[in-house]
């Protein structure tokens, strides 16, 4: 029989109402588990027709769940047999979803007013008038002692349905935790409870991104041009005029050093006349750093009209350390790089997620699309600046199948005699799940996650044979009766109406919650 609380207001239908999908491979653990975690104060299961465990002693475990939990559950199947035998256990049965959001189950039943009675007309009122007798006094005591037998039943009747109560029990709880092992495998579409393995789904996202590292090379290179001042002397009667651009050159040790006359010079007429021209190293670096009297030698159509030398050594020519790009330096740009868009598809993967999808980390892998650099290895240049494009792939799992994993694992270190109470149970989050990644006998990657879980053991409770137990009895004399069960604290018990001296005659009027 359904309980029913006489203080909550009438509900509309479908107001407060979740649904919840049984799966093939749900079993007690994971239907008490979703159950718990409902927001809605009733809970729908939804059943497909042939389900290999949804029995009559499952369905009956799931109704004293749902009563400790202050919930209320129906069951939405196709199959006829299914919902008789769901209505034989007091639960309601709908074949759709539909039927269920219309009526109105889990709080008070509407009951429809009776249709009007239309009254007697005149005319028979007279003739009913004419044929009445006088009841003889027998009729009269048999009327009064049914009457008085009647009243007597309504007396009853509210003795056994009005009076309601509600029983909340505190259990101990032992706080009790596990640290397990699961394998993500690929090539799964469900749970494997055998096995222990979930389920592990590819993604892949394609990312970009640039870095730019010092160069750390250095190279020897020539730097400024040695400069100075010649003496031309005039060969001819006549002047000479010498352009810009005339090339001199030092000839000495085997080594022709050149240098360019800029700006241009007249050397007046006359022989031997001579006149100064300022120079400057054709080459960069020290080597046109000549010593006085080097340079003897005019290039050009001027070579037999001028002779040349130079009174002062020529200076201004170095050599300077300058930073070039190495391998090493590509490297490190790249190493960044893979590190940079790994983490950027790993973000990218978990915006794109739902909330649920769990992303491996060390499952995700870098594969270079585009790649370019804008410095050659040994190029000189104060730093080096790399661009890759990449696709980032890695395995998915769901947190829920990580979830219903731990419970079971959780669930086989209850103690005997206890069971698992449905609040405060958690378990690895996303961030928590440690990966590691193998290869399997076929090449297909092999994903062992590792999880911890926790949650509290409470004393297994008989809400039928406590309900039978309290019925009848006094509060005082319930409240003995219920210090022998192992509580944390003292039972809470709440009669209605206020005042009532006794519990409830009918044990489907006594409501049961366990809050450990």
């Amino acid at each position: 029989m359904r309980e029913m609380d006489l203080e909550s207001p009438p509900r509309e239908p479908g107001e407060g109402v979740e649904f919840l999908t049984v799966w093939p491979d749900d079993d007690w653990a994971s239907l008490r588990f979703r159950i718990a975690l409902a927001a809605a104060p009733r809970v729908v299961l939804e059943v497909p027709e042939e389900h290999p465990a949804m029995g009559p002693v499952l369905l009956r475990r799931l109704q004293h769940l749902a009563e400790g939990l202050g919930k209320s559950i129906a069951l939405v199947t196709p199959s006829r047999e299914g919902r008789e035998t769901a209505r034989e256990l007091g639960i309601p049965a709908f074949p759709h979803r539909e039927a269920a959001l219309r009526a109105p189950w889990g709080g008070p039943e509407d009951v429809e007013p009776a249709p009007p009675i239309r009254g007697l007309t005149e005319p028979l009122r007279n003739w009913a008038e004419s044929k009445r007798r006088p009841l003889p006094r027998w009729a009269l005591s048999l009327s009064r002692a049914v009457g008085a037998l009647g009243l007597l039943a309504l007396l009853t009747m509210a003795v056994f349905l009005i009076p309601s109560a509600e029983i909340i029990l505190h259990p101990q709880a032992q706080a009790i935790g596990v640290t397990g092992t699961l394998e993500a495998d690929p090539r799964l579409s469900a749970r494997d409870l055998a096995r222990g393995a979930i389920p592990a789904y590819p993604v892949a996202v394609v990312v970009e991104g640039r870095a730019e590292t010092q160069a750390t090379g250095r190279q020897e290179k020539p730097a400024g041009y040695a400069e100075g001042t010649v003496v031309l002397v005039n060969q001819l009667d006549q002047p000479v005029e010498v352009p810009a651009g005339t090339i001199v050159r030092a000839a000495s040790g085997g080594v022709a050093v050149r240098f360019v006359i800029s700006p241009s010079v007249t050397v007046p007429a006359g022989f031997g006349a001579t006149a100064e021209a300022r120079v400057r190293a054709l080459e960069p670096g020290p080597v046109g750093n000549v010593g006085p009297n080097q340079i003897n030698l005019v290039e050009g159509p001027l070579a037999f009209a001028l002779r040349v030398s130079n009174p002062e050594p020529l200076s201004g020519g170095k050599i300077e350390t300058v930073p070039v790009v190495t391998a090493e330096d590509q490297k490190r740009v790249r190493e960044t790089l893979l590190d940079q868009l790994r983490q950027q598809g790993y973000a990218q993967m978990r915006a794109g997620l739902d909330p649920q999808d769990c992303v491996l980390p060390s499952t995700l892998q870098v594969r270079v699309l585009l790649e370019s650099y804008d410095r050659l290895i040994g190029e000189q240049a104060d730093s080096l600046q790399g661009e890759i494009r990449a696709q980032v792939t890695g395995y998915k799992v769901v947190q829920s199948d990580v979830g219903a994993m731990a419970l079971i694992a959780l669930s086989r270190r209850v103690p005997p005699d206890s069971e698992l109470a449905a609040e405060g149970f958690t378990f690895s989050g996303c961030d928590q799940l440690q990966a590691k990644v193998e290869t399997g006998p076929e090449g297909t990657p092999r994903i062992l996650l590792t999880f911890e879980a926790q949650g509290r053991a409470v004393p297994r409770l008989s809400i039928p044979q406590i309900r039978h137990a309290l019925r009848g009895r006094s509060p005082g004399g319930a409240l003995q009766r219920l210090q022998t069960l192992p509580l944390a604290r003292p039972p809470e018990i709440r009669i209605w109406p206020p005042g009532w001296p006794w519990l409830p005659l009918l044990e489907s009027r006594i409501r049961v919650r366990i809050q450990p």
